[in-house]
Formats: C-alpha cells, structure tokens, sequence
C-alpha cells in the first residue's frame, strides 16, 4: 500500500506541476497534460524512486529524474505528434518537476525505504 500512496502523490505533484509550466508554455490541452503526467510519474517512479534512490542519494535520484521528465516530455512530440513542446519548455518544466521530486524523495525514504539511512 505504501506504493500506492507514493505513485498517487508523485502523480499529484507532477500533474500540478506540469499543469502549470506546460499550460502556460504551450498550447497543450488537459487530458494531453495528463498522458504526459501520467507518463513521467510511471517512469519516475520506477527508474528514479525504486531504482536510483534506492542505490545512491537523493542528489543522483533528482538528477535523473530532471533528464528523464525532460526527455519523457520531448518524446511526445513525436510518438503523440504534439509538435507544439519546444526544447525551453521541457527543460524549464523537467527542472520544477526536480524541485518537486526533490522534496518526494524524502518523503520515499522515510515512508517507502523505511529501513535505509538518508544519504546526502
């Protein structure tokens, strides 16, 4: 169940975020925000949150997750032919979302790694 919560709040503050700077930046619609959001959390959460944070430190793990939001967000203009994300706005929304992700990150060793020591 811990997992559950943590993909729900990660979706949550990538949803928010993403919302936000994409909304204002492109042109894109909700629901495509959404599939974006959606996209981002999955991947994320799997190769940031359950692999890398789980073998480095939340430096790393925020970092990594900075490039790939920015590359997951890239990918949809041309798997989903969106054509309307330029370089600038998945830069800009890859590095709030790595603010956001840096504060989850906490959250994900405490609460989901309850055992392992934070490393700085």
């Amino acid at each position: 169940m811990k997992h559950v919560y943590a993909i729900l709040a990660k979706f949550i503050i990538i949803a928010i975020i993403l919302e936000i700077t994409l909304g204002l930046m492109t042109d894109l619609n909700f629901s495509e925000v959404l599939m974006i959001s959606l996209s981002v959390t999955i991947l994320a959460y799997l190769i940031g949150d359950l692999f890398i944070l789980s073998i480095s430190n939340n430096t790393i793990a925020t970092i990594a997750d900075i490039g790939l939001t920015f590359l997951t967000i890239l990918a949809f203009n041309y798997v989903y032919g969106y054509g309307r994300i330029s370089y600038l706005d998945s830069i800009v929304s890859a590095v709030v979302v790595g603010i956001g992700e840096w504060f989850f990150h906490k959250y994900v060793v405490r609460h989901v790694f309850p055992n392992r020591e934070e490393i700085h």
